[in-house]
């Protein structure tokens, strides 16, 4: 397990660099991302080699013009 943290917009290769690891189960990879204006964290897992986010129940992710390397992660079912 590994816990990086990253100042905003400073991680923009990180996704990138994890997909490139020699993983030995590739498929057992989870990244939990967590962006200065989201209200949860987002699960990243590969799939045929590249990091892509899984649906999250009661999620929902919108773009963040200029802000945010994967825009903002909000929860649904919370005021």
């Amino acid at each position: 397990m590994w816990v990086v943290q990253f100042i905003r917009l400073n991680w923009g290769g990180l996704l990138t660099h994890l997909e490139s690891l020699p993983w030995p189960a590739p498929g057992s990879v989870q990244v939990l991302v967590r962006d200065e204006e989201d209200s949860c964290f987002g699960l990243w897992m590969i799939y045929d080699g590249k990091l892509a986010e899984v649906p999250l129940p009661h999620t929902k992710r919108e773009p963040f013009e200029g802000n945010s390397v994967t825009g903002v992660l909000s929860r649904t079912d919370q005021p």
